[in-house]
């Protein structure tokens, strides 16, 4: 597709409509970046009905205030940042003059379209056939197998508001795969851009804190550790650098391109990573809307020891460390069991014994030290992350799921009832696994192979999450954690008991009867539901022993969270 681009719309995000907002009254409206902090006491979160666009905009929005308040020098004339965070978490006007005054700053550097700076993107960049792409590539999931094909022939455009949206998210989540080779890049073949990887945000698996409004999103989601006098001049994100992006990928400093290998740019803080060009783009419109697209290589992350992104925890990595180097990378979400292995990793202590453990997302680690928020503040605790596959270059899953509890579990105060936690998740899973070991046996009783149902495990884990989730909301520092530790494991056995019945009831009745065979020593033993289910509440009595306790006062008592 060959482009003849018309005059420069007018489309600044300062000041244009695009970021879809819930209200705390519960309205959905889409406002401008100004807007976004003007009304952030009023806004109950970015919604744009994407997990993926919700956290690039938000990491936008992030590294706003970040700049902004290191630009003012509010934290140091507030007396340090607890005092700061105080101040701003109460609604008033005077408390976003500082935003505000940098948005104004840097109004010409959020222009969508148009002039030598257009946001996020490189506004010269071409192939040497000056061909671009259908909108329908700014789409995460325009390549995947349940994109509709319909759908891409029909979309011939996006507004200027869905595409400043989509553009954000390219830059944090794009798959990889080969890219349109742009001129002036080095790395190109043959008028291709070879593989670099997916997006920073895709290689992360990223914890955002809620809070009742967006500002204190914003607060709980700020490394303030990172907020240095030092970092006012290094960790910028793109739209304050000094010089433009071009094609070419920052490393390169020119000389011969036959002679250039790619080489990762560390980042020098949040405000960089979070704003990270993996990509260089260039939109391209009719005058009233985008019609085309041109996305190329970008910058390539350097991802090992570097902490710099907030919103992620790390994880040890054995394969890549030496006995000279211990390496952690970026820690990634799984679509199997996110909720409980997050949980576990959200409450996660580090321990000066272990030096090869794996690292919480740094602001899990700051609200630990309990100097910044009241540990009694309840907040939504949210996991996002991507799963990708054939070769990282299509989007297979995205992940984001959710718990709330209360922040004193992340604190000092609440070390003990983090540990209940903890413990009461393995006991979960460890139960799960004993009730796919009974519907296995089941099968051996019905005289076939034995063989592991995972398909039990996962359900009932999948069944029980709603309810973790109301009984983790429910935990206090203060309450007798034996009671409550005793009141998830009732609810666990009442679980299992009711699942265990389900199995035993499609087992058929030669199950029932059952089967001779051999054990492991080579005895003969009868196989059946009964010998089954036996061995399943025998392991229950050690992995979850607290449900057996006044098991007679509490027999006809109803099971909580049912």
């Amino acid at each position: 597709m060959r482009v003849v681009e018309l005059e420069e719309p007018q489309y600044n995000l300062n000041s244009e409509y695009w970021v879809p907002v819930l209200l705390s009254s519960g309205k959905k409206t889409e406002v401008s970046l100004k807007d976004l902090f003007v009304g952030s006491y009023d806004i109950q979160a970015i919604d744009t009905g994407d997990p993926l666009q919700d956290t690039a905009i938000l990491g936008v929005a992030l590294v706003i205030l970040a700049r902004a308040t290191l630009r003012n020098n509010e934290i140091e004339n507030f007396g340090g940042s607890p005092n700061w965070i105080r101040q701003m978490r109460e609604p008033d006007a005077d408390n976003l003059s500082g935003v505000l005054q940098y948005l104004e700053e840097f109004n010409d550097r959020f222009w969508l379209l148009g002039g030598d700076r257009p946001f996020m993107q490189v506004y010269d960049l071409h192939t040497a056939k000056g061909v671009t792409k259908p909108v329908s590539r700014l789409l995460l999931d325009s390549e995947s197998e349940h994109y509709s094909m319909r759908a891409e022939k029909t979309l011939k455009s996006l507004s200027y508001a869905e595409a400043a949206r989509r553009l954000v998210t390219i830059q944090a989540y794009d798959y990889s795969g080969i890219k349109s080779g742009a001129v002036g890049d080095p790395r190109v073949r043959g008028g291709r851009g070879y593989p670099l990887g997916v997006g920073w945000y895709g290689t992360t698996g990223k914890v955002i804190i809620h809070g009742a409004n967006l500002m204190e999103t914003l607060l709980y989601n700020i490394e303030y550790a990172q907020l240095t006098e030092e970092s006012l001049d290094y960790d910028k994100p793109v739209w304050e650098r000094d010089k433009p992006d071009t094609a070419a990928p920052r490393a390169y400093t020119g000389g011969p391109a036959a002679q250039y290998k790619d080489q990762p740019v560390p980042a020098s803080g949040m405000c960089e990573i979070l704003t990270w060009q993996s990509r260089r783009v260039r939109l391209h419109h009719d005058g009233e809307r985008v019609t085309s697209v041109l996305i190329s290589n970008g910058d390539k992350w350097f991802d090992r020891n570097t902490y710099a992104d907030p919103l992620t925890g790390y994880r040890y990595s054995k394969n890549q460390s030496s006995k000279t180097e211990q390496v952690w990378m970026p820690q990634t979400h799984s679509t199997e069991r996110t909720l409980w292995r997050g949980a576990d990793a959200l409450l996660t202590r580090l321990t000066p014994e272990s030096e090869k453990q794996n690292k919480p997302a740094p602001v899990i680690r700051q609200l630990g030290l309990g100097r910044h928020f009241p540990t009694d503040a309840e907040v939504k605790v949210q996991l996002v992350g991507v799963e990708y596959g054939n070769q990282n270059a299509v989007i297979e899953n995205v992940i984001s799921d959710s718990m709330t509890l209360e922040l004193s579990l992340l604190a000092d105060e609440g070390l003990s009832v983090s540990h209940m936690v903890r413990e009461s998740i393995r006991a979960t899973m460890d139960a799960a696994i004993a009730l796919g070991q009974f519907a296995g046996q089941l099968l051996q009783a019905a005289g076939r192979e034995y063989e592991f149902r995972a398909d039990a495990t996962e359900a009932l884990l999948n069944r029980m999450e709603d309810a973790f989730r109301l009984w983790l909301a429910d935990q206090r520092a203060t309450e007798d954690i034996t009671e409550k530790k005793k009141e998830w494991q009732r609810h666990v056995h009442a679980v299992i008991k009711h699942e265990a019945d389900l199995l035993k009831d499609n087992a058929g009745p030669k199950a029932m009867v059952g089967t001779f065979g051999k054990d492991s020593s080579g005895n003969d033993v009868l196989y059946n539901v009964a010998r089954a289910e036996r061995l399943l509440f025998r392991q229950l009595l050690k992995i979850i022993p607290l449900a057996y306790q006044d098991s007679a006062s509490r027999s006809n008592r109803e099971e909580p969270y049912e």
